[in-house]
């Protein structure tokens, strides 16, 4: 398998509604699509979703940057077999630093391509056995106003979902956990998480008052993702189980927050960690700190990283739900990802997607192209 293209579209995608917690408000999504083309003519694509503030990443330093140089080391490169491409993309990993998104990207479309090319799906790079489908989990955001919460939270309960994530950090919290809580049950567990809205004192505060209030089974990003002792400082003050999310992308990342006594649980996602196999060794070295790890999607993603994030939940045992599973088919006004792909087609290799065609149509700059001379 020679590479002998590499292309990429800037598309953005508008929201159906939109998405709101305490620092932030998106409307619509700003997405690299990166197509990577054999010699053969097969091709393989990925998804970089860049977030600042995850791993330091825009779409600028992207585009005139990230993909110019991994397309000149890329490009021309032959493997003969899986291991060998798995070995290169663990080199690129080694030498990226905190360029994760681009790198996310990258690799899932070099996996893409070499699962077409040698004849296996994504998935088995992590693992030889497939389990069983994990059922989504709810995200209730600042996007449905308090006064529509009831009905909100009669439908969930109607649709039996258990696993259900509030975001706080705004004056009327105390408002909105009494109506969730009072139409989803006192047995409804919450997952609370704050965005980093708070200082140490005020999550210590607040929480000491909630939990004799409401069924509080975590607080995701209390506090800054810097601020490492006061997220210890949260749990150990409040005895409610931290998730660590904008604190923790690399394994550097990991091991600060092990020394420091800082988290119980890792918000794993594929966007922000450097791809499905950066993500995997971030949770075994979690799991062996005696960590546990939750399984979401990047707000705004297409169907490329969500079904990325599908296979992991299928081949890493552990997880318990999958955070925005299909947010991509409620939330974005269409989709890259064909949902109803050519019938009676062999089994999928690679990742197992079709891009709908005519990507053009999204772009809001002139496509990036790389190739052999």
């Amino acid at each position: 398998m020679q590479i002998t293209r590499v292309n990429a579209h800037l598309v953005r995608i508008p929201f159906r509604s939109p998405f709101i917690h305490a620092l932030y408000t998106r409307h619509e999504t700003d997405a690299i699509v990166v197509t990577v083309e054999s010699e053969e003519g097969k091709v393989g694509v990925g998804e970089i979703l860049p977030r600042p503030y995850l791993t330091g990443e825009n779409l600028s330093d992207i585009w005139q940057r990230g993909l110019p140089t991994l397309a000149a080391r890329w490009v021309g490169q032959s493997f003969g077999n899986r291991d060998e491409v798995r070995l290169a993309l663990a080199d690129e990993l080694n030498r990226s630093e905190r360029t994760l998104a681009s790198l996310a990207g990258w690799e899932l479309a070099i996996l893409d391509l070499s699962g077409k090319m040698f004849g296996f799906s994504v998935g088995e790079i992590l693992g030889s056995n497939e389990l069983p489908e994990v059922p989504a989990g709810v995200v209730i955001d600042f996007a449905i106003p308090t006064s529509h919460l009831e009905k909100h939270c009669s439908l969930l309960r109607l649709l039996r979902q258990h696993h259900i994530k509030v975001k706080v950090g705004l004056p009327d919290d105390l408002q909105r956990l009494e109506l969730i809580q009072g139409v989803l049950g006192p047995e409804q567990a919450l997952r609370l998480d704050a965005n980093a809205a708070w200082t140490p004192q005020e999550a210590i505060c607040t929480l000491h008052e909630w939990r004799r209030r409401f069924n509080i089974c975590s607080v995701e990003q209390p506090v800054a993702a810097n601020d490492i002792q006061g997220m210890r400082a949260v749990r150990t003050k409040t005895g409610v189980p931290v998730v660590a999310d904008e604190s923790v992308c690399t394994l550097d990342d990991v091991e600060a927050l092990v020394r420091a006594h800082a988290a119980d649980i890792l918000n794993i996602r594929i966007g922000k960690m450097g791809g499905l196999l950066a993500a995997a060794q971030l949770i075994k070295v979690a799991k062996d700190a005696g960590l546990h790890c939750e399984l979401a999607t990047l707000v705004g993603e297409t169907g490329i990283l969500s079904r990325a994030a599908e296979i992991l939940s299928r081949r890493i045992e552990g997880f318990e739900f999958l955070e925005g599973k299909h947010q991509n088919r409620k939330l974005l006004t269409e989709d890259l990802v064909d949902l109803d792909p050519p019938v009676n087609e062999a089994a999928p290799m690679g990742l197992g997607i079709h891009i709908t065609p005519n990507l053009e149509r999204l772009g809001v700059c002139v496509p990036l192209s790389f190739k052999t001379a």
